[in-house]
């Protein structure tokens, strides 16, 4: 008897468990309306999560959906100017940025500084100096919040909204919320959108050190917005090291070195104590500890190796080989800067520039100018002792183990 009443139990809740699952499946399914059901705001803001997750054929439904019910609608316009950014897409970028400026020529900062990286010369230019000067009102504007402006009041109210789109770009949630009672948070975004200045006038100082570099005033324009860069935020190692590059290219070295050391000091040893335990946890953001991309890095590594920094160059190099060690530049620079100190850093030399072409053979590099003088300074060198070569053949093993696992991972993608 008490087996079966114990059978019957199990059975129901087998079924229960049964119905448990359907239900749950079908509340899932409930959680996934088609596109009809969304507003726009809710298909832009599917659209941007599946871009920050390299999802872009799914993000693609919802810019299509998005613009097809608000063609002019700009929010829609940019998010899908990102898109295409991110797929390579740029004549779809130009498009989507051209036809946001056209409709709000006077708001909106980001689609100008985006449009600036498309466009080259006079034209870069012109969007670069539109961005900052949208920016410079848009912090005077959270300047004006964070002295406690009411809310009530017809510059709080603008400041909130900025015609639709400081709400978006200048405020965090919760300052949005109430910018009163969030005095941090404000300034962490007056912050944020200062450093956009600086390092938007960096921008331009490059732009006058490249495409503008044949204007008559091109030399002292590109010192103005490096000065600008500095001024507006003291705290942009990227600031210090473009005016370390003008420097460079005015033949100074001493100044450049000054300069690039300036730079290093912002972030350098912060870097470090993060990556060897030393950093007190909460007081750094763990997912962007370096203010400053991997090619900026590479950019300092090789102004620190023209200035002779070479003890301060390998640190930054050997944090950039930590990060990436598919990057044929990096090595590249390691062997490159041992080759400059002469015989008795050959030996090292010799190791990093075979591991640079043996990267190159995985990761290849497009800059034919460097791999044409990698495969003088390794013939130069002459061949790898012997212990080298043990070295290299299980480094070489560990390489094909990696080819063979991204070969299959690959394979599992597409199955």
């Amino acid at each position: 008897m008490a087996r079966e009443t114990g059978a019957g139990t199990m059975g129901k809740n087998a079924i229960n468990t049964q119905k448990k699952k359907l239900a749950k499946a079908q509340k899932k399914k409930a959680a996934k309306p088609s596109l009809e059901t969304l507003s726009t705001a809710e298909l832009l803001a599917r659209a941007q999560e599946y871009i920050d997750c390299f999802q872009y054929e799914n993000a693609q439904k919802y810019c299509q959906e998005a613009l097809k019910r608000e063609p002019d609608y700009v929010p829609a316009l940019e998010t899908s100017a990102t898109l295409c950014l991110e797929t390579g897409n740029l004549d779809g970028a130009k498009h989507c940025l051209g036809r946001a400026i056209t409709l709000q020529p006077d708001e909106g900062y980001s689609k100008y500084l985006s449009m600036a990286q498309l466009m080259e010369g006079n034209d870069s230019l012109q969007c670069y100096q539109k961005g900052i000067e949208i920016l410079s009102e848009t912090v005077a504007l959270a300047q004006k919040s964070e002295n406690n402006i009411s809310k009530d009041t017809p510059e709080a109210e603008n400041m909130g909204a900025e015609n639709g789109t400081i709400n978006e770009e200048m405020l965090s949630d919760g300052a949005k919320a109430d910018v009163n009672e969030q005095p941090e948070e404000l300034k962490e975004e007056k912050a944020a959108l200062i450093r956009k200045i600086s390092t938007a006038c960096c921008s331009v100082a490059e732009l006058y050190m490249t495409d503008l570099c044949d204007e008559e005033e091109a030399e002292n324009q590109c010192l103005a917005y490096i000065n600008k860069a500095i001024e507006a935020d003291s705290s942009n190692p990227e600031a210090f090291q473009f005016m370390a590059s003008y420097h460079l290219v005015r033949q100074q070295p001493d100044e450049a070195r000054t300069f690039i050391k300036k730079s290093i000091d912002l972030w350098l040893p912060k870097y470090k104590d993060v990556h060897e335990g030393r950093a007190e946890a909460g007081t750094f953001d763990p997912v962007d500890v370096c203010p400053l991309s991997y090619p900026t890095r590479l950019s300092a590594a090789r102004t620190l190796i023209e200035v002779q920094e070479y003890d301060i160059a390998v640190e930054v190099l050997e944090g950039l080989s930590e990060e990436d060690d598919e990057i044929v530049d990096t090595w590249y620079l390691l062997g490159w800067l041992n080759y400059l100190q002469g015989e008795e850093h050959k030996d090292s030399a010799r190791h990093f520039f075979y591991r640079a072409k043996q990267v190159h053979a995985i990761a290849p590099s497009e800059d034919n100018q460097l791999i044409e003088h990698l495969e003088e300074l390794i013939q130069e060198l002459g061949p790898l002792s012997e212990e080298d070569l043990e070295e290299e053949a299980v480094d070489e093993e560990d390489v094909e183990n990696e080819l063979q696992r991204e070969s299959d991972e690959e394979e599992m993608d597409t199955s």
